[in-house]
């Protein structure tokens, strides 16, 4: 059984008291004269075996209290061991720390809690803060001190401290400390500089932002399956992120383009980063959407972001005027196999007053192959009279400068002589402007139509004509206003 240092030293001194008060007995019994001296013997030895008794207690006494008096100073040795070892640890964390007495004097603080506030351990024990802080912010530590010791909790607050590079902001949590007999004697302080954490809370906010406004579709997908996507995914394809946690991305891809898309990923997923990717995504209703994917991966976690635009309608846009563009080549292909196959020379200049357009007859009729050396004022080609082949006619008037001019012309009877090859021809040429849809001329087509040996032909059978009719004496309208000038009966 173990007796405490209390109890070894109260035992002793109980015996010491018997021993003095059994000392003193015999010390008057001595005193008696009528004692038994016969007894003095017996006395004598029993008062020597009191006195080794109370040396042996003393002894016994000393020892003990010198046990306990090393042991204190063993136990006081480890104790400031164990204070230092624990003012290492906490000088040795990131996280200003203190402990306050419940009159809010200081116990003890670490180092980077002192490189805060500037002050160190030894000039702080003792002060409270209003010894080093300004008032209104002492009131405040003081008033989350005592709300700590009243609720006898733990009690976490964000405090903002301004530094020399700055403002910081901490999370403060305040605690109480309790002793042996389970009362409160200390407030704890632990702050945690949570500055960074901050603005990374506000980038990511800010990020969060961006990523739910943008009008472009953005997605973060992990193992099969989209884990994140923005208000613009749900607007173009219809998905909730409740959907598409039960839908496998690729299975949303058109069957068309599975075998290109399943490339593309296979891509993706060895860490390339794959631009403008283009594949068609069902709508939730059904229904397909074309999508232009720009993706990149982040190979040590697995995940995949993707950034998309809805290019439907550009798509469907270009589809339409592909088949706009050929149906309009083969409606040109027509009119030029019309335009070869016609009987006239048409030209066809656009608003610059440039020949696009020329067909065999026009090549021959300007003894020109390339459609585009024709010019459009004939001068540069001709010499042009009227049909009397003398009077010379004017450039201005011509059906291709009065179409250009909005002017619709037919048949205007020219003579065309070739200066060069000295031959001549007589056309009806006919002029027509093309307006397109803003009233604008864009284009003028002119034909012309050689009728050289139509009039040769008709000069020809007149002459032929006068020939035989003076053989049968015909006279013709003149002679017959000659013969009633002279009296004469006119012949038929």
């Amino acid at each position: 059984m173990n007796i405490s240092f209390e109890k070894k030293i109260f035992l002793g001194f109980i015996i010491n008291i018997i021993v003095v008060i059994a000392a003193a007995w015999i010390f008057i019994i001595r005193l008696d004269s009528t004692r038994d001296n016969a007894m003095d013997d017996k006395l004598d030895t029993i008062e020597i075996s009191l006195f080794g008794l109370s040396l042996i207690l003393l002894i016994v006494v000393y020892f003990i209290i010198r046990t306990q008096f090393r042991a204190k100073e063993k136990a006081q040795k480890q104790l400031e061991e164990n204070k230092q070892l624990l003012q290492s640890i906490i000088d040795n964390t990131s996280n200003p720390i203190s402990l306050k007495k419940l009159n809010g004097e200081y116990l003890l603080i670490n180092k980077n809690f002192g490189e805060l506030f500037g002050t160190t351990n030894e000039n702080i024990i003792g002060k409270t803060d209003y010894d080093f802080l300004p008032r209104d912010i002492a009131e405040m530590y003081r008033n989350s001190d005592l709300e700590v010791a009243k609720k006898l909790s733990e009690l976490k607050s964000e405090e903002t401290i301004e530094q020399k590079d700055g403002t910081h902001t901490y999370i403060a949590v305040k605690f109480p400390l309790y002793d042996t007999n389970g009362r409160i004697y200390a407030i704890g302080g632990i702050s945690t500089d949570i500055t960074e954490r901050k603005k990374l809370e506000e980038s990511l906010k800010a990020t969060d932002a961006f990523f739910n406004m943008s009008f472009d579709i953005f997605t973060v997908a992990k193992n099969d399956h989209f884990i994140k996507i923005n208000a613009a995914f749900t607007n173009t394809l219809g998905y909730t992120q409740e959907d598409l946690d039960k839908i496998k991305f690729m299975d949303l891809t058109h069957p068309d383009d599975r075998a290109t898309s399943d490339e593309v990923l296979a891509e993706i997923l060895k860490g390339k980063t794959v631009i403008s990717f283009k594949n068609r995504v069902r709508h939730k209703d059904g229904s397909y959407r074309w999508l232009d994917w720009n993706s990149n991966i982040d190979v040590k976690e697995g995940i995949i972001y993707s950034a998309a635009r809805d290019i439907t309608e550009t798509i469907e846009l270009s589809i339409e005027q592909q088949k706009t563009v050929d149906e309009l080549y083969e409606n040109e292909e027509k009119l030029r196999v019309i335009v070869e196959n016609i009987g006239e020379g048409v030209i066809v200049a656009n608003a610059d007053k440039k020949v696009i357009l020329a067909n065999d007859m026009a090549n021959d009729i300007f003894g020109i192959e390339e459609d585009d050396k024709i010019s459009t004022e004939l001068t540069a080609h001709f010499e042009l009279y009227y049909p009397d082949e003398k009077t010379v006619f004017p450039a201005q008037n011509l059906p291709m400068e009065r179409a250009f001019n909005g002017e619709v012309t037919d048949d205007i009877d020219i003579v065309l002589w070739n200066p060069v090859s000295q031959e001549k021809r007589r056309v009806l040429i006919s002029g027509r402007p093309l307006i397109d849809q803003d009233n604008k001329i864009v284009a003028a087509v002119v034909t012309i139509k050689d009728i050289s040996q139509y009039k040769k032909m008709e000069e020809e059978l007149e002459e032929t004509e006068n020939k035989y009719r003076k053989l049968i004496g015909f006279k013709n309208k003149d002679e017959k206003e000659d013969d009633k000038k002279d009296g004469r009966k006119p012949s038929k």
